[in-house]
């Protein structure tokens, strides 16, 4: 997976080179120094939330200190800063400890908290020494990698820079220190010493060359170059075993070149700066999140085909009759995909496509984020992926409970939506759906012929829904909500939904008068009713939410 997207990456870096990934890299919140000439310059980043037209974006500034914005320093420290940070902390040159976080003699990057705290001989043990001739990296992988490097380590010119950096900075320590005491102490300080950006970059080859492997001790040297276990989307180690092959010799998944690893390292570099979106590769779909600042690749798949139009315009009809509400045409997918997001997950969908973290809150009942969960897969794979496959067997299968949650959640419009998108969508596909206004004229006329003649299942589950509903509505109290309607959705029996209507009946029949002859007819034939039919969920929520028949007038029958 990775290689076939590396492949697109290789030809657009071979292009660009490292602007690819600098164009979109920003520098970290905190207080940044630049060290020149014996001079000391102090700069602030910082961002902030802002709302502008509705949506909540993100601002940064870069000033220095006496609050002036210095774009031309940014750029000056934005690419020495992504030389010179480390791959992650654990791979930092004080490991386990894990506070330095740059990975040059020409830097140092550190919390505040330990700023402040930090003692230079520390800094001289643990950063200075180490890059001076690298001499603790001693295993033989790491003596064969540094062989490569030879003709940076050991100039003479190099070493006396490292120490001349190393001196200036034990004497200008502690008077930087008293400055970050007024600052922040959550946010990094980094210390940048004034050097070309070449420099940079070829200091941070050597310590990408004996960090950029997941671990040297998994390396192996075959025909004179190193092969090793990549970084990146593997977590195989000393606590995570389980991806280790046990029964070969070679334990490791896979191996890889360096010059295959740093390439990796470069794309995924690229890949955490890129915006979140599904299509970032021309004929791929590929998921990825952020863990910490890497990006990890949770999903990819190639899309043969793309679709954006239809060839046949999906017809959304008003089968419930809404009020206001006329059918429309869906000719693209993009807008099918809002539409759905709307009207089945009450715009919760294409937020938590990828979430699996997703809460219960005010928006997200306990069901919708179980109907998601279960769902969303097949949501990704039609509006992302364009296989809608399982699309349609999920609104055959969920797009009544979608409506019933609606219900549950006194939104009773966008349960009108929802049933009436539903059957829209079966429709398009070829399945039969009810015909709501063939069976309200069949209903009506048995109920004012007072034709007792059996129902059908689609009828009497219709006219159960009608009964329920106009029962409800003579109700005094002042709260009428989808509470009232719970013992009916709950009832999955012909005989237990007509226990209910008999048992709601009696509760309000000094409301209803004698001579109410369609109500008297429906109840008759409800409990004339013999069949022990499977309960036919749709047809009981048309006849709940489409216009009762009990209130309505002779000529609008």
């Amino acid at each position: 997976m990775i290689y076939d997207l590396l492949e697109v990456f290789r030809k657009k870096y071979e292009i660009e080179g490292d602007k690819l990934i600098l164009d979109n890299y920003a520098l970290k919140d905190g207080l940044y120094i630049k060290i020149k000439d014996e001079s000391i310059e102090y700069f602030i980043k910082s961002s902030r939330k802002v709302k502008m037209d509705g949506k909540s974006i993100t601002e940064h500034d870069f000033k220095d200190i006496s609050g002036i914005m210095q774009s031309k320093d940014y750029e000056w420290f934005k690419s020495r800063d992504y030389y010179s940070n480390v791959i992650d902390t654990g791979k930092s040159y004080d490991a386990p400890k894990k506070t330095i976080h740059n990975n040059n003699y020409l830097t140092l990057f550190m919390k505040i908290e330990n700023f402040l705290n930090v003692e230079f001989s520390y800094l001289r043990a643990k950063l200075f020494k180490k890059v001076l001739n690298f001499k603790e990296f001693d295993s033989k992988n790491e003596k064969k990698i540094l062989e490569n490097f030879c003709h940076l380590i050991k100039p003479l010119s190099r070493k006396k820079d490292i120490v001349k950096k190393m001196r200036e900075l034990e004497r200008i320590l502690p008077q930087i220190q008293e400055f970050a005491k007024e600052y922040n102490p959550k946010e990094y300080i980094r210390i940048f010493f004034e050097k070309g950006k070449d420099i940079y970059k070829s200091e941070s080859a050597i310590y990408l060359a004996l960090k950029l492997y997941n671990d040297n001790k998994y390396s192996i040297e075959v025909d004179g170059n190193i092969l090793g276990l990549s970084n990146y989307n593997m977590g195989l180690n000393s606590k995570k075993p389980f991806l280790e092959q046990k029964t070969k010799k070679l334990s490791t998944p896979f191996m890889v070149s360096t010059t295959m690893a740093l390439e990796v390292k470069l794309f995924f570099d690229w890949l955490a700066l890129q915006p979140y979106k599904t299509d970032l590769f021309k004929n791929m779909f590929v998921n990825k999140f952020s863990d910490n600042g890497k990006a990890i690749i949770n999903d990819f798949d190639y899309l043969p085909v793309k679709i954006e139009e239809f060839k046949d315009s999906i017809l959304v009809k008003n089968f419930l009759q809404i009020k206001e509400k006329t059918d429309f045409e869906i000719k693209e997918l993009f807008t099918l995909e809002t539409i759905v997001d709307e009207v089945f997950y009450n715009k919760q969908l294409k937020n938590n496509y990828f979430r699996d973290d997703l809460k219960v809150s005010d928006f997200v009942s306990k069901k919708l984020q179980q109907l998601i969960f279960e769902t969303k897969y097949a949501m990704v794979n039609y509006f992302k992926k364009y296989n809608e496959k399982e699309f349609y067997q999920v609104i055959k299968k969920y797009g009544t409970d979608f409506v019933i949650e609606h219900l549950r959640q006194n939104r009773d419009y966008r349960a009108k939506e929802s049933l009436n998108l539903k059957f829209s969508l079966l429709q398009y596909k070829g399945e039969a759906v009810m015909d709501i206004k063939e069976v309200q004229k069949k209903v009506i006329t048995k109920l004012e012929t007072s034709d007792y003649s059996d129902l059908s299942s689609e009828e009497f589950f219709y006219l159960c829904g009608q009964t329920a509903k106009y029962l409800l509505t003579k109700s005094k109290s002042g709260k009428k909500d989808a509470d009232m309607l719970e013992p009916f959705l709950r009832a999955k029996s012909v005989k237990k939904l007509k226990d209910e209507i008999k048992f709601t009946f009696f509760k309000y029949k000094h409301e209803i008068g004698l001579n109410q002859t369609k109500f008297n007819n429906a109840l008759s034939l409800i409990t004339a009713y013999e069949k022990d039919d499977v309960f036919n969920s749709d047809s009981f929520l048309v006849g709940v939410l489409s216009q009762n028949l009990f209130y309505m007038k002779k000529e609008e029958n």
